[in-house]
């Protein structure tokens, strides 16, 4: 089951969106991501959140609509999102794409979303904004990209060192090497093939992968 949640920050349009909400078995809104679920023409299935963040005529208006809503305190050890994925995972999902999770005011929420990748590494998270993919590759794994010649795709240690890092059709090779945590070597990397192969024997690695189209809205 493929469940999408709606954060709470803003969403830049892009082709990988409107894949994403296409795909979607269930929709799940941390908060006020219901209020830019709604500006994309979608009503989630459940609302999840402290709702300090969303107006109350539009909570009226979604209950009137037949949306759940599920109440937690303002003052908790989880944020919205995390609790949307709880939920996601609650209900069966197989894969969870997070939308509004990279935008908005809020650096530190933005920061704290990517870092919810590390508390499912097995379970397939993406982010998407835009023309940009992110999600985790825990080793001993491998991934295959695929996109077109041009796009770039970053590979960044996310905790500590990730070591035994091979890839295939990236212009800049890796063979069997040791990406160092805090060290941005692997950053901006190119797709000199349609399908790339990044490989890992140890650590984990944030994938984040940017169309370069002419046509990606």
């Amino acid at each position: 089951m493929h469940v999408l949640i709606f954060a709470g920050g803003s969403v830049q349009p892009g082709s990988r969106v409107n894949a994403a909400l296409a795909q979607a078995d269930l929709i799940i809104a941390a908060d006020s991501g219901a209020a830019t679920a709604l500006d994309y023409g979608y009503r989630p299935a459940i609302v999840v959140g402290d709702f300090d963040s969303l107006a109350a005529p539009l909570v009226q208006q979604l209950q009137l609509d037949g949306c759940q809503f599920i109440r937690h305190p303002v003052e908790k050890d989880e944020t919205d999102t995390e609790l949307a994925l709880e939920i996601a995972i609650s209900h069966g999902a197989t894969r969870i794409t997070l939308l509004g999770a990279l935008g908005g005011t809020r650096f530190d929420h933005m920061l704290a979303n990517i870092f919810l990748l590390l508390a499912y590494p097995h379970l397939p998270v993406r982010i998407i904004d835009g023309s940009a993919c992110c999600w985790l590759l825990t080793g001993p794994d491998q991934n295959t990209i695929t996109g077109a010649v041009g796009d770039i795709l970053s590979l960044l240690p996310i905790a500590g060192s990730a070591s035994g890092v091979r890839t295939e059709g990236l212009y800049y090779p890796l063979h069997e090497e040791t990406l160092a945590g805090g060290r941005p070597r692997g950053v901006s990397n190119v797709l000199i093939q349609e399908n790339a192969l990044v490989y890992c024997t140890q650590g984990q690695l944030l994938l984040i992968h940017t169309e370069q189209r002419k046509n990606i809205s």
